[in-house]
């Protein structure tokens, strides 16, 4: 069994700026596909350095353009919804970790990230993947916000590879206390995009398991 937790970077929907409409339409460009490329690879880096089994479940085209950082079989492709609507993308989301999780079962946790928080640090992602072996559910703090990535320990397995859809990961997020552990990193709370199609993620991954919070 690995020492350290595996980290699961879930990079952006494709298609979720072309259903969120006029707000969202300069992302298509080149310019700016480029950009949302740089950060999920940026993102990736820091993973890499951190010293942890490092995941990524991407669409299609974030997922080609990953295989010259991550071996191909560290890259998950997560299929498009068949509906190009918020809800579907969040589902999207959620089935993403747990095909993630299946694909590391025997890690002794997981760090769920979004990928377009390349600020935090690479030494943060070791305090996270250590905690996450001493707590059941971890998250990380600077001055005393909540921030990314998320933590869940081995015992979490059954319920993760289980989830299909956004609520069941709210549920799972409500149902159990979670550990807060402070980090001198304004990084877990800065995103490259606030409007980006993983702020849904963001919000379910901060509003709920902060609910319970211990220290």
């Amino acid at each position: 069994m690995p020492e350290l937790p595996t980290l699961i970077i879930l990079a952006e929907s494709e298609s979720r700026h072309m259903a969120d409409g006029p707000r969202f339409a300069t992302v298509t460009s080149a310019h700016e596909s480029g950009g949302a490329l740089d950060t999920v690879h940026h993102t990736i880096r820091k993973g890499l350095a951190s010293g942890l089994q490092v995941l990524l479940v991407a669409p299609p085209m974030v997922a080609a353009q990953a295989h010259h950082l991550l071996p191909a079989e560290h890259v998950i492709l997560l299929p498009e919804p068949l509906a190009p609507n918020l809800a579907a993308s969040n589902d999207q989301m959620a089935l993403g970790v747990a095909i993630a999780v299946i694909a590391s079962a025997r890690s002794p946790g997981w760090l769920l990230l979004p990928g377009d928080m390349p600020l935090l640090q690479a030494d943060t992602l070791k305090i996270m993947g250590k905690a996450v072996t001493q707590e059941s559910l971890v998250f990380p703090e600077y001055r005393h916000r909540r921030g990314h990535p998320v933590g869940f320990s081995a015992e979490f397995y059954s319920e993760l590879i289980r989830l299909q859809r956004e609520r069941d990961l709210q549920r799972l997020l409500a149902q159990y206390p979670a550990h807060g552990v402070e980090v001198d990193d304004a990084g877990i709370l800065m995103t490259q995009d606030p409007h980006s199609s993983l702020a849904p993620l963001r919000t379910v991954l901060q509003g709920h398991a902060g609910l319970h919070a211990q220290h």
